[in-house]
């Protein structure tokens, strides 16, 4: 899709409501695709206006206190621009299937230039690009190296088999954060990182099905803001949603976030002590901006918080008590 469309508008709209609202954001940006703009922009005039204003958006995000970590996209190391838009090469969809000194090369690079966008103190926080993970230890020197001490890629009871590769998150402690080494799913009581994992819930196949109605037939507050497309579900992950109970990440993401009162309870009761909701800016709605406000206006008594909150568990060995 377009920058326009995709990014830059969707994210204005959800920075507007944070600003009225008075609350911060975080923007886990996919640096691999900012980078491949900069080394192309120069043979291209509308990568360069593409380029420009991705920056420019994501210095005032800085500026306004809304965080910049770190999400990473390696195909953009493979792909290019052709006269007809993009070309995309997913053989290396996953972080892992690069060698070391790449792996190395790519966090060092992507870091490096959300640091000059945002500043020296942001991008001290991971989410894996497609919850690509797995296996951490491929990764751990890397960001270590790179000063990221923060991951925030796990949802508990998550699992997919995708043809861009697989996860598989359902040994995941029932904690609201803990420290880990070399597996993100093995709490470690002095490990060097903190997973402060997204929320989830169980879902119905109903849920999928009305989902799919309200796309096809809910009308223009049902419509996407990005004018572009994702990767398509792989065969057995559809099934799986369709047919049977599934675990998904409480997102802002068009008609899901119709969850995010009964999720945020459903967690309440059982003891956690944090929240964390996502949203890709390409799928949201006007509906799921209007829930989101909802959501908001329900929380006078919480507090609104980025990663940075967490960088004291980081100190010592405390770790957050599991939940009962």
């Amino acid at each position: 899709g377009t920058v326009e469309r995709t990014l830059l508008e969707p994210s204005a709209a959800l920075c507007d409501l944070a600003r009225r609202k008075r609350i911060p954001l975080v923007f886990f940006v996919d640096a691999g695709f900012l980078l491949r703009l900069r080394a192309d922009m120069r043979r291209h005039e509308q990568l360069r206006r593409d380029y420009d204003a991705i920056c420019h958006q994501l210095e005032d995000f800085a500026r306004e206190g809304h965080e910049v970590q770190l999400h990473i996209h390696p195909h953009w190391e493979d792909s290019y621009w052709t006269d007809n838009g993009w070309k995309l090469d997913l053989r290396r969809y996953c972080l892992q299937d690069f060698p070391m000194p790449e792996i190395t090369s790519i966090v060092q690079r992507y870091t490096g230039v959300l640091r000059e966008l945002g500043g020296a103190d942001q991008a001290f926080a991971y989410r894996a690009g497609g919850w690509k993970i797995q296996p951490f230890k491929i990764l751990k020197d890397a960001l270590l190296g790179a000063g990221i001490r923060i991951d925030s890629t796990i949802f508990a009871g998550g699992r997919s088999v995708g043809s861009t590769g697989h996860f598989d998150f359902r040994g995941a402690p029932a904690a609201s954060h803990w420290r880990f080494d070399v597996d993100p799913l093995v709490e470690i009581a002095d490990g060097p990182f903190l997973e402060v994992p997204i929320a989830s819930r169980q879902l119905s196949p109903l849920f999928f099905w009305r989902f799919a109605v309200a796309k096809k037939l809910g009308g223009s507050q049902h419509y996407s803001m990005g004018d572009g497309e994702a990767i398509k579900p792989s065969w057995h992950d559809l099934v799986q949603k369709l047919t049977r109970r599934s675990h998904d990440v409480v997102s802002i993401d068009g008609f899901k976030a119709g969850t995010l009162e009964s999720a945020y309870c459903a967690r309440r009761r059982s003891g956690y002590s944090s929240f964390v909701i996502i949203g890709h800016p390409k799928a949201m709605t006007p509906y799921s901006l209007r829930r989101l406000d909802e959501f908001v206006d329900r929380r006078h008594r919480d507090e609104f918080a980025g990663y940075a909150a967490f960088r004291s568990l980081l100190c010592g060995s405390r770790t957050e008590r599991r939940v009962s």
